[in-house]
């Protein structure tokens, strides 16, 4: 767990800034083929893979980041419209913005779900539930550092009063 704790350190510093920052979808989906890469080796030295689990293993979870990209572009399409208009937010906007993310954060729970036990039967429920367990580690540090970089609703009006 502590080399998954240094790799995780290591791509948020790559990260970093990611939700706040002006980008464009091309450069998302750029950042998010760099993540996937780096994250397939931290994920190879935290498990435990025997060269027939692995080979079992990676399609799977190939499948998994497949899906699970589109969701991670569907987070950041309602981060980039709350930074767009956090300072004139309506009791409407801000309604639909959080509806938006409770069900995207549902459906990346249900996808994850699925894939853990697509991934028991691919390897066994132990390597299945570290891979859980590490992606979720991974997503709570994410988004920690992001939320870090996004006003309070509300924050700029109070800033500026």
């Amino acid at each position: 767990m502590r080399t998954l704790i240094t790799l995780t350190t290591l791509l948020v510093f790559f990260v970093t800034g990611v939700g706040t920052a002006q980008i464009t979808n091309e450069e998302a989906k750029l950042i998010q083929e760099a993540w996937g890469l780096d994250k397939k080796v931290m994920l190879t030295e935290y498990l435990d893979l025997s060269e027939a689990d692995a080979a079992n293993f990676w399609p799977v979870y190939d499948a998994y980041m497949q899906e699970r990209s589109k969701l991670g572009m569907d987070r950041m399409k309602i981060l980039k419209d709350y930074a767009a208009q956090y300072e004139s937010l309506s009791s409407d906007r801000v309604d639909d913005l959080t509806m938006r993310l409770f069900k995207n954060n549902m459906a990346i729970e249900k996808l994850q779900m699925k894939y853990y036990k697509k991934m028991k039967k691919a390897v066994n429920p132990m390597e299945a539930g570290k891979f859980i367990q590490a992606e979720k580690y991974i997503d709570a540090v994410i988004r920690m550092d992001v939320q870090s970089g996004i006003p309070f609703i509300g924050e700029m009006a109070n800033d500026r009063g």
